[in-house]
């Protein structure tokens, strides 16, 4: 049945339905895989807007979803036969130099940013070096900067300088009664507390973010190394050590099982990332990773972070179906019985797009922030483990699903049973404690503050007390 629409005539984005000619090409997610229909994709142009596709659901019964850049791990950004509220084209960046500080819609882009506070902004250090500003953002260019920091928000400068979340100065939000609140450490501060690591999880729509830049050199060092896979438990030790008791944390490396060249290639680990201070200091800090021997492949040299961030995104394969699984090592979990079985199971992964990733996740920045001074709760943990099957036809799905669901049950006594709320696992039993820990219960009350009519309820939003 076509929806009447005539309650939406002041919308200024774009309203879109099964029965429109783009609605398909508008539905879709990252992850392929995820075939929900939702009734209504109001594509927001502003806070009014939204404030609008609010009401507008409210009123007919409908369930809501929030979908920003689309990436959302189980599709939860989508709801069936609801209406989607889709802040994905409110892009705008306000730069300001002076106090720096960026304000962003909540669909703009860690490069759209970049862009304008790093590369078109120039300034002489104490040190001599020309430096930019950069944000606290990923390697995916379509993730957008809301949904990132909202649930954390790890990246490359996370060790150095912390989590998107901890960037946050203020954010803006339409609540389920169409109001524009402002969150901030003096306005509503138990809403900005739990935006900074739930801010995903059934409170409101965010509709821009301010953030802190850091000072970057315009040029790093930075890069990645592949080896053949018979060199992998040498890697991995070599990785394991780099970080054991640590004290710069200005190397930024993440460890990956892929192939090379991908998809098509032969199995390798590799390690990437970035060394964040002084290219003359990045020597000394890469010398045990040196250490290993010529690799197969690598392209570590001196870079703008910019040009890296870049080089990274564009290694993503898009139209791809995807189940991605994962977790937190225990403290002595990243060590020789986990090695053996990831090296195992990567080998048998039935398709080459497949991957595996270990994300360096916490010290430095992250782990100097108490665990409750904001919703995000896993800043103790170091390593973490994305098993990443990727595939493209249906008829590939059992054989993709079987081998990630057996890879991840074999790792599980690895692990600490917390997951990643931005990698969210929509069959995750205990969801509540994996994501947000001791957390929980404060978020409970403020769900009950801002949303007691649970409005935006999906799957795995805050529940009411």
């Amino acid at each position: 049945m076509r929806l009447d629409l005539s309650g939406l005539a002041s919308f200024r984005g774009t309203l879109t339905t099964p029965y429109d000619p783009g609605y398909e090409g508008a539905r879709v997610l990252f992850n392929t895989r995820v075939r929900t229909r939702p009734a209504l994709l109001a594509r927001c142009a502003d806070a009014d807007d939204v404030a609008a596709a609010i009401r507008y659901a409210r009123e007919h019964g409908l369930p809501l979803a929030v979908r920003g850049g689309g990436h959302h791990a189980s599709g939860l950004s989508l709801v069936e036969q609801g209406v989607v509220v889709d802040v994905g084209g409110m892009r705008s960046i306000d730069f300001d130099p002076a106090a720096r500080t960026v304000t962003v819609g909540p669909g703009a882009g860690w490069r759209d940013v970049d862009r304008v506070t790093y590369v078109e902004h120039t300034f002489t250090g104490p040190d001599g070096l020309e430096y930019g500003l950069a944000g606290p953002g990923g390697e995916c260019p379509t993730v957008s900067n809301a949904g990132y920091s909202l649930g954390g928000g790890y990246g490359p400068l996370g060790r150095t300088y912390g989590l998107g979340c901890d960037h946050l100065l203020e954010v803006s939000m339409v609540d389920a009664d169409g109001r524009l609140l402002r969150a901030s450490e003096t306005e509503h501060p138990d809403l900005f507390w739990a935006l900074r690591g739930a801010g995903g999880a059934g409170f409101g729509v965010v509709t821009s973010l301010t953030y802190r830049l850091n000072p970057l050199p315009k040029t790093v060092v930075g890069g990645i190394a592949a080896w053949p896979l018979d060199r992998a438990l040498d890697v991995f030790r070599a990785y394991r050590d780099l970080y054991q008791d640590r004290e710069d944390d200005r190397l930024a490396l993440c460890l990956l099982l892929t192939t090379e060249p991908y998809p098509e290639g032969e199995p390798v680990v590799a390690v990437y990332g970035m060394y964040v201070g002084p290219p003359k200091e990045a020597e000394e800090a890469l010398a045990p990773i040196r250490a290993l021997g010529e690799p197969m492949f690598t392209s570590f040299g001196e870079v703008s972070y910019f040009d890296l961030m870049q080089g990274m995104g564009e290694e993503i394969v898009y139209g791809l179906q995807s189940k991605w699984l994962g977790g937190y090592f225990a403290p002595d979990g990243f060590d020789e019985p986990s090695f053996a079985k990831l090296v195992d199971h990567f080998r048998r992964s039935p398709s080459g797009y497949s991957m595996v990733r270990f994300d360096l996740l916490a010290g430095g920045a992250i782990a100097r922030v108490p665990a409750d001074a904001t919703a995000f709760a896993h800043r103790a943990h170091l390593h973490y483990v994305s098993i990443i099957a990727q595939w493209r036809g249906d008829e590939e799905t059992d054989l993709n699903v079987s081998w990630v669901d057996d890879f991840a049950e074999d790792l599980r006594p690895h692990l600490t049973g917390e997951v990643y709320q931005n990698y969210a696992d929509r069959d995750l039993t205990g969801w509540e404690t994996a994501y947000y820990g001791a957390n929980y219960p404060r978020l409970q009350q403020v769900k009950a503050a801002y949303d007691p009519q649970d409005v935006f309820h999906t799957q795995q939003s805050i529940r009411l007390p």
